[in-house]
């Protein structure tokens, strides 16, 4: 709640100092009435394969700086989460995947700048033509290549990401 006051030290639409934070989601200010709700974000990223490498992302930015992710973001407004996710792909590595199969979701603390956002990540996975060739952009410092059994699920830089991985090494032994 200390983070929604740095955020919200005056009401958006009257400016009255010090809105009260009745929750963790909810502000109301007692001079106009407004009442704002942080609901949670819709996110997706997707454990990309080509051939037998799984594609990862390394970080650009903070949060999670030089860690590892799956490449995807934040759905936006009108869009579905699979469309949102073959968007996130094609900005932040420059191509196109094939079919998307749903792997699971995860809720994740996302903070960015002073705000605490709640997401609920929803996790993919799809594949790439085997001679597509990845660039690393928007957000991404470089693309990260290996074997699903040899990665550490503490390189990566959410811990949605880390149960996401888990939930997909226990679907991939299932399989073997």
């Amino acid at each position: 709640m200390n983070a929604l006051k740095s955020v919200f030290a005056f009401c958006p639409r009257c400016s009255v100092a010090e809105p009260r934070i009745r929750s963790e989601r909810e502000v109301v200010c007692p001079s106009c009435g407004l009442r704002f709700f942080f609901n949670t974000a819709a996110a997706a990223g997707c454990f990309l394969f080509q051939e037998d490498q799984l594609v990862l992302c390394v970080r650009a930015n903070e949060p999670g700086l030089g860690l590892l992710d799956v490449p995807g973001g934040f759905i936006e407004f009108g869009e579905t989460v699979e469309e949102g996710l073959r968007r996130e792909v094609l900005e932040e590595l420059g191509v196109e995947i094939g079919e998307l199969e749903y792997l699971t979701s995860q809720p994740n603390d996302y903070p960015f700048g002073e705000v605490p956002y709640r997401t609920l990540d929803l996790f993919f996975t799809a594949k790439v033509l085997p001679d597509a060739v990845l660039t690393p952009q928007d957000d991404v410092s470089e693309i990260f290549y290996c074997s699903i059994l040899e990665l550490e699920p503490e390189r990566f830089a959410f811990q949605s990401t880390r149960k996401a991985f888990l939930k997909l090494l226990e679907k991939k032994r299932e399989i073997l």
